[in-house]
């Protein structure tokens, strides 16, 4: 038969301070690994893997059609040349157009500057945001909202450049003159300066076919823009115009026709004939 060993009080006494003692180590311990995590409130953001947004147009009177492509880029301006991270395009853009253009945070450089360049083209016009908007480095936000503003045409900016060019003719020489015969009468006057004709205006009464008045301009002795418009009479609002333009090198860019209120393009054998009309005028009165 076997016999029971009882411990000594004082050894169990013992036993139970140095499990107190650990128990008491271990509970520490785990407080002390939870505070060196943050809290969900002081947790830093994450950081951005895209730049996002929304890209609206400033010009609503005029119409984007469904052939527009809109194309959105994040670009290291600080390289040059400057170098394009990624872009993202839309065709045809739906306004307020939203996007997002993601990276690779190894391809950003904090010292460096990026920006979101927008750009769009539809029907040979350009609309681009005024200003670079700066984004992710130098504190600038991932999140950034983009305005288009409508470019002049081409053809535009050429119509615009012959009004300015001839508000000039009255510091120009100039020479007029008349001629009728039966059914018919005209005026013309020729605006030239040093190198040679610049402006022709002529006008012309048919009795039976009424008014129109013709401006030619030229640049280095060729045609460059003509503007034709005809009328019931002498006056009277134009019933129809025509307009072509032609850049330095003999491009047809402005080729416009407006009837009944409603702008149309003009067609390729009517500018050849104003083209030709245009010539022929010029050596007309060079010669003079």
């Amino acid at each position: 038969m076997r016999k029971l060993v009882v411990a000594p009080l004082s050894v169990v006494v013992v036993a139970l301070l140095l499990a107190g003692c650990g128990t008491s180590d271990q509970s520490g311990g785990a407080s002390a690994s939870a505070g060196s995590t943050p809290s969900p409130a002081g947790t830093p953001a994450p950081a951005a893997t895209a730049v996002t947004g929304t890209v609206t147009v400033q010009n609503q009177d005029i119409p984007v059609t469904a052939q527009a492509t809109l194309e959105l880029s994040l670009v290291d301006v600080t390289q040059q040349p400057s170098v394009t991270i990624n872009k993202q395009d839309f065709s045809p853009p739906k306004f307020p157009q939203e996007f997002r253009i993601p990276f690779a945070a190894s391809a950003i450089n904090a010292n460096d500057l990026y920006v979101v360049q927008a750009v769009m083209q539809d029907n040979g016009r350009t609309w681009s945001t005024k200003l670079q908007q700066p984004v992710l480095t130098r504190g600038q936000p991932a999140r950034v909202d983009l305005t288009l503003v409508a470019e002049p045409t081409p053809a535009e900016k050429m119509l615009s450049d012959f009004q300015s060019a001839k508000r000039q003719t009255g510091a120009m020489t100039v020479k007029s003159g008349t001629a009728s015969k039966i059914g018919e009468s005209r005026s013309w006057q020729v605006f030239s300066d040093i190198p040679g004709v610049e402006f022709i205006i002529e006008q012309v009464n048919n009795t039976d076919k009424g008014f129109n008045k013709t401006e030619y301009a030229y640049r280095n002795n060729l045609p460059w823009v003509v503007v034709q418009e005809q009328m019931p009479k002498p006056d009277a609002p134009a019933t129809s115009t025509q307009r072509a333009g032609w850049d330095d090198n003999g491009v047809l860019v402005l080729k416009q026709q407006v009837s009944g209120g409603k702008t149309g393009t003009l067609s390729d054998a009517s500018a050849k004939a104003l083209h030709a009309e245009a010539e022929a005028q010029y050596k007309k009165y060079a010669r003079r």
